[in-house]
């Protein structure tokens, strides 16, 4: 029995998951075959996919238009990073505007709990943007800004979707003291 034959396609149907195994076996991204499935088909086959070699791409698309991880936790996502292939991702996603050793990294949250996820910027403008959105779109309260100083390697990639995203999971972060009116949607980005 082959790996593929091991992946648990439950909830796709027959015919998605025959496009599935063929763009897999051609070596081909298989996200678009299944884009509301994806998140729960990653989730539960990553790593086998990750045999397959084929985790990387598939994973990045569904990463960038998913918007909550929360039922699945922190710790699933960062495992099914740490699955992949780092030099694979950061072909798909290179580190640019990152320059040295060490990275400065900022993420702007809003609500009753913050959870210092893993994507990141390397902007404080945009973290501060990031923040006032948030908080705006959800009727959120509690904005914060984050900080951390994390070396490169630690960064899985850094993705380019709507703005300039680090992939990465610090393991400590400090609050920057951002004054009340600087949270707002009309401020450069």
């Amino acid at each position: 029995m082959s790996a593929l034959d091991l992946l648990d396609f439950d909830g796709v149907s027959a015919a998605d998951s025959q496009q599935v195994r063929v763009a897999i076996q051609s070596g081909d991204n298989f996200y678009g075959y299944i884009p509301s499935e994806a998140l729960g088909f990653i989730v539960r086959n990553y790593r086998g996919l990750a045999q397959l070699q084929a985790l990387e791409a598939a994973w990045l698309d569904c990463y960038v238009h998913s918007s909550n991880f929360s039922v699945y936790g922190i710790e699933t996502i960062k495992a099914i990073f740490d699955a992949c292939d780092r030099e694979r991702l950061r072909r798909l996603k290179p580190l640019t505007q990152i320059a040295g050793d060490r990275a400065t990294l900022f993420r702007g949250c809003a609500g009753p709990e913050h959870t210092l996820g893993m994507s990141w910027t390397t902007s404080l403008d945009k973290a501060i943007w990031y923040a006032a959105h948030h908080a705006a779109y959800y009727d959120l309260t509690n904005r914060a800004v984050y900080v951390t100083s994390i070396p490169v390697s630690e960064i899985y990639c850094c993705l380019d979707h709507y703005d300039h995203d680090c992939i990465a999971h610090p393991q400590s972060a400090w609050h920057v003291d951002v004054p009340e009116e600087e949270f707002r949607l009309d401020r450069p980005r």
